[in-house]
């Protein structure tokens, strides 16, 4: 039975999502009841906003500037018939309280704003203003205003808290707990829906984090070739390919290096091999020529001391060889490059080897452009790949045999080195690996003064300016050897 993956990243999300819901409800709440409140306020002033006018139309409590109780009194009285929740002040024109309704409250300020007042009877709108409460200063609440006025001079203002203090406790409560039971319930409703809504999307989207998350812990595991499959990845595809790129990187880079150690182990063998068989014959002559001192003619002393500094030669060039290509390998040699004239350099090296390929009777003939640019490379380096490239070719011509060195001019501003020999070629199945430290072709088995760096070094070189080294060869043929520098522009 296959084990049901767990999906952290969808349940840290949910959690998320339901604390930043239940903040949005209680922000719901609040702001719901705040404007709810506010609005029931704006209806109710809208509602009564003639109160004010009606109440001093219906009495004058104003006589030569003097209030008349009784009349103020009967204002009061009609008041309470109407609506006993009203709390009616008249208040003179500086703001100050002469009376007001209900006698019994006692008033916490004397005075009162009068701005809102007076917005209140300019106001041909009808906004919504508040004004201050006399009972409870710290609350503004909605009001109804007039002002009164007796031969167009202005006694005082008739102002009104439509929702005062006697029935405050009980309207307050049952509004407050009708308005919360609304938020609440509305509140409820939708936050299930909308959390049950976003589990299901966020486990859409976090399903395929989960299958990239998976297949990196295989891949963290050892498994490397764990793949994520894209046909089944939505609008994660651009993170699952960046993985499977990076694990192709790595696995490629692990690839490469257990093909580096294997080559290190070989290169240990071949060295190992390579430097004991000069190593014995030098030792083995050396004691004999110890044992025999005496007894050992003149001719096999010089045969033996000869040996000895051939196999000493043998054993110095595969130590410089060794020692210049691991320097090549580790980018510790920076080519100083400068122009130079390619034929010259070309002339001069196969000058001197046309006196060491006389000794197999080779002859090494140059084929030499003279209307070609100076090329920009290190002159060292590349007479290095020269002479490894000659070295190479005297090796596999036989005697009588033939080398060529072309110089010439080639498309996109490079010029084209060509070394080539009538030797015996190179098999089609050694020609990729022929560049490969240590690897000779399986054709030639003249190993007496080959070390199998000389092109491994050479095509180092190359790559140290941006070129390559090519093999064009054919069993029992010869083979030719490409290169091409970049020419000064």
């Amino acid at each position: 039975m296959k084990q049901k993956k767990f999906n952290p990243l969808f349940w840290k999300i949910s959690v998320v999502f339901f604390f930043l819901l239940a903040i949005v409800g209680v922000v719901h709440v609040y702001i719901s009841y705040k404007y709810s409140t506010e609005y029931f306020q704006e209806v109710d002033q809208r509602l009564n906003h003639d109160t004010a006018k009606n109440i001093i139309e219906n009495s004058t409590p104003f006589y030569n500037g003097e209030v008349i109780k009784p009349a103020l009194n009967e204002m009061f009285h009609h008041v309470r018939a109407i609506n006993p929740n009203l709390e009616v002040y008249l208040i003179d024109p500086k703001g100050k309280i002469l009376a007001w309704y209900p006698p019994e409250k006692n008033l916490v300020i004397s005075s009162i704003n009068l701005k809102p007042i007076k917005d209140f009877i300019t106001d041909k709108n009808k906004n919504f203003i508040k004004g201050d409460d006399p009972l409870n200063p710290a609350i503004q609440k909605a009001f109804s205003a007039h002002q009164l006025t007796m031969n167009n001079m202005l006694y005082a203002y008739i102002y009104v808290v439509l929702n005062g203090e006697k029935g405050k406790p009980e309207t307050d409560t049952l509004f407050t707990s009708y308005l919360l039971q609304i938020s609440y319930r509305t509140m409820g409703v939708t936050l299930f829906f909308t959390f049950v809504i976003g589990l299901l999307i966020i486990n859409t989207i976090t399903k395929n984090y989960t299958k990239i998350l998976h297949v990196m812990q295989q891949f963290k595991q050892g498994d490397l070739t764990a793949r994520v499959d894209l046909n089944t990845i939505g609008s994660e595809k651009p993170l699952a390919e960046i993985f499977n790129e990076m694990a192709d990187i790595l696995t490629n880079n692990i690839n490469k290096l257990k093909e580096v150690e294997n080559l290190r182990r070989e290169l240990i063998a071949n060295v190992s091999h390579d430097l004991r068989t000069p190593i014995a014959i030098i030792r083995g002559y050396l004691e004999t020529l110890q044992i025999k001192e005496e007894s050992i003619s003149v001719e096999d002393r010089k045969n033996y001391i000869d040996t000895v500094s051939k196999s000493s030669e043998k054993l110095e060039k595969l130590v410089n060889e060794l020692f210049e290509l691991s320097k090549l390998e580790a980018n510790q040699i920076k080519p100083l490059k400068e122009p130079f004239i390619i034929s010259e350099l070309v002339n001069d090296i196969g000058t001197k080897y046309s006196f060491i390929a006389k000794t197999k009777s080779i002859t090494i003939e140059t084929f030499l452009s003279k209307e070609l640019a100076p090329v920009f490379a290190d002159i060292s380096l590349i007479e290095r790949v020269i002479q490894n490239l000659l070295d190479n070719a005297i090796k596999f011509t036989p005697e009588n045999g033939y080398i060529s060195i072309t110089t010439e001019k080639c498309y996109n501003n490079h010029v084209k080195i060509s070394i080539t020999d009538n030797g015996i070629g190179i098999p089609e199945k050694d020609r990729e690996r022929i560049f490969a430290r240590y690897y000779r072709a399986n054709n030639y088995t003249d190993l007496k003064n080959s070390t199998g760096l000389g092109l491994a070094i050479a095509k180092k070189i190359l790559d140290l300016h941006d070129s390559g080294l090519e093999l064009t060869s054919a069993e029992n043929t010869g083979s030719t050897f490409i290169f091409r520098l970049k020419c000064v522009q």
